[in-house]
């Protein structure tokens, strides 16, 4: 619980720097938590790696390549991070950082590399529920806490914290 508080603090004391943006940046709903349903062949990081990182989908577009990623705790990590019994932590998070004029770093996924003015984007998303010992979140009341939001020109970040109790 400690380093799940001592990361939220961080992320809203970058918080103050954010200027909003037309668009609302979200975490990707649809990702399940804590890499459920990736098996070991799908990660490209190895399993000793505190974050397990599966395939990255690439998506052209004619203003920016952009690299999606779905990066989830390691099961072992997941397991040294303490929470109360009866009591759990749900983060659902995203990031976006934008490099402008280096799509070309996206190598072969890169349909245009010689476009100079095509910007790379990194977008990598996370899910994680972290529950006390012999505990289901989903016999527990939801809280949900106020988002956490970064949003400047070349970097965004959401976190969405909800506790159950």
């Amino acid at each position: 619980m400690r380093i799940v508080t001592i990361g939220i603090g961080v992320a809203l004391t970058v918080a103050g720097a954010g200027a909003a943006h037309a668009d609302t940046f979200s975490p990707d709903y649809a990702q399940v938590a804590n890499g459920a349903g990736v098996s070991q062949n799908q990660v490209l990081t190895p399993a000793y790696s505190p974050i397990q990182l599966p395939d990255v989908t690439v998506r052209n577009q004619p203003d920016a390549t952009t690299i999606v990623a779905h990066p989830f705790i390691a099961p072992w990590v997941h397991q040294l991070i303490p929470v109360a019994p009866g009591s759990a932590v749900e983060l659902r998070g995203a990031a976006r950082v934008r490099i402008p004029g280096a799509a070309a770093l996206a190598g072969a996924y890169d349909s245009n590399p010689a476009d100079s003015n095509r910007s790379l984007v990194i977008n990598p998303n996370g899910h994680c529920v972290f529950a006390g010992p012999d505990t289901d979140p989903a016999a527990l009341t939801s809280t949900a806490l106020t988002p956490v939001r970064v949003d400047t020109p070349l970097f965004d970040l959401v976190i969405e914290p909800t506790l159950y109790h």
